[in-house]
Parts: C-alpha cells; structure tokens; sequence
C-alpha cells in the first residue's frame, strides 16, 4: 500500500507521529506535551495543543451553522494530551484520539489558514482584520483620494469592495455623479448595513443658519476637527453628500491626515507628542435638538495610542473641548503648547479641495481631521450638505464579506 494510503502510527508515551501526503511533498506531522508540529515544504508549523482542543470541530463542540463554539468549557482540560494521531479521507485531514476519550478531526487546509507562524498571522491581520493603511500629507492628496462613478459602486461589487477598501488604507474617497436627492446616503449606508444614529438623528442637514446650537451649521470658517469627539465609541467614518455649493468663493473642505501628523509629531517633538497622546481631555456636547436634551460627556487625549504604541485614534474639536480640565495644574501650560504645536502641523499638512452638487465625500472620522472656509449663499443659492455616518464595525464586516464572494 501507498504512503498517500498507508500511515504509520507510532504510540511511545506522549509523542505520536504520522507521514502524509499534503499540497505538493510529503508532511511530517508529531505531537508532544503541547504541540501538534506539521512539517511540510520545508516549513514547520506548532499548533498549541489546548487550542486545538478548544477548536474542535465536531458537533458536540461547534455549532456549524452559526459558527460558534459551543464546547462544555466546565469540563475542559486545559492539560489536554494526545493518545494517537491518524490520517483521514485521503491524507486530507488529521484525527486526534485526546486524552479526555474525545476524538477531533482537523482539515490541513484549515490548519495552514491558522497557522501560528508570525508571517501568516500578520498577512492575516492586514488582509482580513484591518488592512494597512496608509498615511499622507497634503502633497500627497490627488494621489491617495480615489474617485469612484456613484453607479459603479451601487451595482457592482468589485468597484463597491475597492471603494471601501481605498476608504479604509487611505482614510478619504470621493462618490461623483450621485442623484441630488437628501435621502440618497441611506441606500448607500444600507449597502453598507445601516446608518450610526446619534443624538443629532440618523443624518444632519448642513445649511447656514444663524439660530444653530452647532457651529458646523455656521457660515463662517469651520476649524479642523473631528466629529463627535465626546462619544465613547465615536463614529468611525463620516459621509458628506453634497446636494447645492454656493456659488461665491468659498465652502472649500479641508482635510488632514491626523496619523500622518501624529507620527510627524512623535519624531520631531516627543515631548509633545507624549503630552497629547497621555492627558485626557474632557470632550462635552450639551444643548437640545428636535426638544431631547442631551449631555455627553467623555475623556480621551487628543492622540489615542493602542496597546503596541501605536495611533489608534484622533479627537480634536475645539468647540466641543470641555472648559473642565480635571488635570494637574503643572500639566495645563505645556499640554496647551503641544496642543498648539499639532494644530499648526495640522493645518500645515491640510488638503483644501471643493465639492460639486452630486459628491459624496466618505472620510475616516477616527483618523482625519476636516474642516471649511467660510463662505456665503446668494439669495437663491444656499449651500446645502446632507451629512451620516457609519461605524467601521460594519465596514470591515462588509469588505470580508465582499472579500469571499469575490474570490479576492
């Protein structure tokens, strides 16, 4: 009998071994007290032997339908051990006799897609978790900022996945030609999945009026900043659809790469950089809107940093910053330096372009900072903006989603 068919199965103690036909040459496959080791192609792979159990795949472990493990986690044994190893269905798959009398069969195909490697755990991350974006600054704008045909995007898929995924790297992209119509963006966030509701509603009209409880519904310049900032889970992209642009000069955007200008702080000027991204600043929204009152409250610094170090979030909003400044008062002097270091970087790295009746102007509200100049309507001009946002949650969702049926 053949290798392909024929496996080998050596039982000593703890350590079992077994050969098997796998992608293009022979595998090697052993297990000892915490591994099960796959050697193939000249590379080996370590497969923790208490996650293996964990991820059993049977019935009475995985519920397939709703991909979910439903394994009885009171009786498991985190000491887990193998009793034997034996191929399955052609050398395709692996069955695992476990010291707690449970058997487990894995697919090798499934195995690699997991593999512990640190290179595939990366690809991983960047390819179907979040991929690597890509910072920019304003010299660098007409190259980065896409330009989509709003029909492309609302019946074809690929064009639909290339959109969010450029939106995602780059953190800005443009829709042209979309109908003049103020309830368009909701076919576009149901495309997506749904529109972030806030306490301003499911989206904001953006038309200069003199009796506004928010300076974005002035006339007058609108400063960089980002949205919402006093939100614990802020939204993550905001959409702006132009509906009418004044005539008259003026009601440009302005849009600058805040991780572009975070990273340009932390090299120039650390101390800076240290301040804004380690004292928490109190960002409030209070006031009343179709009669509910609201009053947010939430403290975040300036530059949000992950658990690695690195710039995971922008909150910059000079209206919406709280008068409180629960900070020592040796703190106070220097962090208002550094924050005005950042804003002048800011607007030294700021993008000023002007949107036509019929774009849609989609922008990562976690990562840009935007802003207007001032401008002013005509007597039967008066520019017009439909604003919503979408929470990255269901944008990345809806990029692996497209991502599978598009075989990418």
């Amino acid at each position: 009998m053949s290798s392909t068919k024929l496996f080998k199965l050596i039982n000593k103690s703890t350590i079992s071994k077994v050969n098997f036909r796998f992608l293009s040459g022979l595998a090697k496959v052993s297990s000892d007290q915490e591994s099960l080791v796959v050697n193939y192609d000249n590379k080996i792979d370590h497969f923790p032997l208490v996650w293996l159990r964990d991820n059993c795949r049977c019935n009475t472990c995985f519920h397939g339908p709703s991909q979910s493990r439903i394994i009885n986690w009171n009786e498991f044994d985190v000491n887990v051990k193998v009793r034997s190893l034996q191929a399955k269905d052609e050398n395709q798959k692996v069955e695992i006799n476990w010291s707690d009398n449970h058997k487990s069969i894995y697919s090798f195909d499934w195995l690699k897609s997991r593999s512990f490697s640190k290179e595939d755990q990366e690809f991983y991350l960047k390819n179907l978790y979040i991929p690597q974006k890509k910072l920019w600054s304003n010299q660098q704008f007409l190259d980065v900022m896409k330009v989509y045909e709003y029909e492309d995007i609302m019946t074809k898929d690929e064009k639909f996945y290339n959109w969010l995924m450029d939106l995602s790297t780059y953190g800005v992209v443009l829709l042209k030609n979309a109908p003049k119509d103020a309830m368009e963006c909701k076919k576009i966030s149901k495309k997506i999945a749904f529109i972030k509701k806030t306490h301003y509603g499911e989206d904001y009209h953006i038309v200069a009026k003199a009796d506004t409880n928010n300076v974005a519904y002035l006339s007058s310049p609108l400063q960089l900043h980002t949205d919402l900032p006093y939100y614990d889970y802020k939204p993550g992209v905001n959409m702006l659809h132009c509906i009418v642009q004044t005539k008259n000069k003026g009601g440009e955007n302005l849009l600058s790469d805040g991780f572009y200008v975070a990273e340009l702080l932390r090299k120039e000027n650390k101390e800076a950089f240290d301040l804004l991204s380690q004292t928490e600043v109190n960002w409030s929204d209070i006031g009343e809107e179709d009669g509910v009152r609201f009053y947010k409250i939430h403290r975040a610094p300036v530059i949000s940093l992950d658990k690695y170090g690195n710039v995971s979030s922008i909150r910059h909003s000079i209206p919406q910053r709280d008068s409180h400044f629960t900070v020592n008062l040796s703190n106070v002097k220097p962090w208002y330096r550094a924050l005005k270091v950042f804003i002048t970087k800011l607007y030294e790295s700021a993008a000023e372009f002007k949107t036509e009746p019929g774009d849609i102007l989609a922008f990562d509200n976690t990562r840009l900072v935007h802003g207007r100049i001032g401008y002013e309507d005509t007597t039967n001009i008066k520019r017009f903006l439909v604003g919503y946002f979408v929470d990255w949650d269901e944008i990345y969702c809806k990029m692996r989603v497209l991502k599978t049926q598009l075989g990418l």
